[in-house]
């Protein structure tokens, strides 16, 4: 075993070859599997337009609670899905939490015209149970996959199909229920989200070892630089629920969260209350602070990892910068939108502020492995889960603050500022809680009790365990491993 270390780089000088890497190939198909799941999140945010506008006459309070149901399962199943990552292989977890809402979504048109309104709301609901496995089920897979040096971009490019998911899925909806009826919408969605599936299961495995594509480097180099896993540990729930750093990154996940789900929801009504655009271009414009998230996600992980192998800073260090001062530059930008009357420099402000949530989210979305690698989907399902309530109550607090009429403009743009300032308040509040108890120190309480190593220890110390995580990284602590220098 030692001697697969002394041959395995610290870094693959070949991470790029994306085709040949499994881990690589793996990250692509969540992103796809993020794509679809925010496919079918999302789409009811324009198609809820267009539906008010055709056959339904559903207040704004129906329309919070309508947009707000998927969040109460969502919550739900945060730290279920981290619990079933450890009793079930991560990959299915993902798979049929990400099929079962797409078939959801192609009944949705038969549910809204032809049962009840709690029908429509209990749907809802449970497509957001099934998609509450999501982020436990992509921290397992880098827990498993993910090379410590590149956890930052494997998650940036699987989580930024969420974003791209966002970035298509508005104008094509706003396009799609212009042309051909807001039922299309859902029946488009929901048949490409089936067949992901069917193409994931047959693609993706348990593990590195169980991958008959893999390469034999790629075997050896993720089994020298992932780690042993302790997944059989029991679980520190005590130490969990009093940890500081976790709820600081909770917290910051939460109110990055609250920022997040308003404008995601409430951007295509915003543009249709106050700018008075038409559907089509209302898809285009909503999908603008998404397509510089997507961008800002994949740079923002590279860089990060960068400034580890370099050492330029700490890993704390990185994650407090990428954190604190993207969300006080979101609080700015939204700040700002509430003031700006011109529609051109109001979108770009809006899109600038959601944008930075992407640099926001690459240190939060990592934060949970850095903390507790061995319960990373554990507490990330928790994190999660507060951020989830963000989204929950986001819609519903628009709907009792905005409440008037198109015919009193004035009453509107007011109750949409209060709405945008609430906003930046919360991104405030967030960065300054990280900022002073967040941290990406591994816990004493996620250590092993002795210590273990995938390659024994020399007399001398040549050889260093890490006892200080979940699992183990000799080939990032090895003097004579090399490291590629990029």
């Amino acid at each position: 075993m030692s001697e697969i270390k002394s041959e395995t780089p610290a870094v693959d000088p070949n991470w790029w070859k994306v085709w040949r890497n499994r881990r690589y190939i793996l990250a692509i198909m969540a992103f796809l599997g993020m794509f679809n799941m925010y496919s079918c999140r999302v789409n009811m945010g324009v198609a809820i337009v267009a539906m008010t506008k055709s056959e339904f006459s559903w207040s704004p309070k129906e329309k919070g609670a309508i947009l707000g149901a998927f969040y109460y399962g969502y919550a739900v199943t945060q730290v279920l899905g981290g619990l079933l990552t450890r009793r079930m292989p991560p990959h299915i977890v993902f798979g049929i939490g990400t099929v079962v809402p797409g078939i959801l979504t192609l009944f949705t048109p038969l549910i809204a015209e032809s049962a009840p309104f709690w029908v429509l709301i209990a749907s809802r609901v449970v497509m957001g149970l099934f998609q509450g496995v999501a982020v436990p089920c992509l921290l397992a897979f880098w827990t498993i996959w993910g090379p410590v040096l590149e956890r930052a971009r494997l998650h940036g490019i699987a989580i930024s199909g969420a974003f791209v998911g966002i970035v298509i899925i508005l104008p094509l909806s706003g396009y799609v229920g212009q042309y051909y009826g807001w039922q299309w919408i859902f029946y488009v969605t929901g048949t490409i989200c089936v067949i992901w599936f069917v193409l994931w299961i047959f693609i993706i495995k348990k593990s590195p070892q169980e991958d008959r594509w893999i390469s034999d480097f790629e075997l050896k180099y993720i089994a020298a630089t992932v780690g042993e896993s302790t997944s059989n540990k029991s679980i520190p729930w005590r130490y969990i629920l009093t940890s500081p750093p976790v709820w600081a990154v909770s917290l910051a996940g939460m109110a990055w969260g609250y920022g997040y789900v308003t404008v995601l929801f409430q951007l295509p009504q915003y543009l249709s209350d106050i700018m008075d655009y038409q559907i089509s271009k209302n898809g285009l414009l909503s999908a603008l602070p998404y397509l510089t998230m997507t961008i800002m996600l994949l740079i923002a992980g590279y860089t990060a990892d960068k400034l580890l192998i370099h050492k330029v800073l700490t890993v704390t260090q990185t994650r407090k910068t990428f954190i604190c001062v993207s969300m006080t530059i979101q609080s700015a930008f939204i700040l700002a939108a509430t003031y700006i009357v011109d529609p051109t420099f109001n979108i770009i402000c809006i899109t600038f502020g959601i944008g930075f949530g992407a640099v926001t989210y690459s240190g939060i979305g990592v934060n949970y492995i850095d903390i507790a690698p061995a319960f990373s989907s554990i507490i990330g399902g928790f994190g999660n889960t507060f951020t989830t309530i963000s989204g929950i109550l986001s819609p519903l607090l628009t709907g009792f603050v905005v409440h008037s009429k198109k015919d009193d403009p004035q009453s509107l743009a007011n109750e949409w500022r209060i709405v945008f300032l609430a906003t930046a308040s919360i991104y405030l509040f967030g960065a300054i809680l990280y900022f002073f108890i967040g941290s990406a120190e591994v816990q004493p309480w996620a250590t092993e009790d002795k210590p273990s190593s995938v390659m024994e220890m020399k007399s001398n110390g040549r050889y260093k365990t890490r006892r200080d995580t979940g699992y183990v990284n000799p080939a990032l602590e090895d003097e004579n491993v090399k490291s590629y220098k990029a």
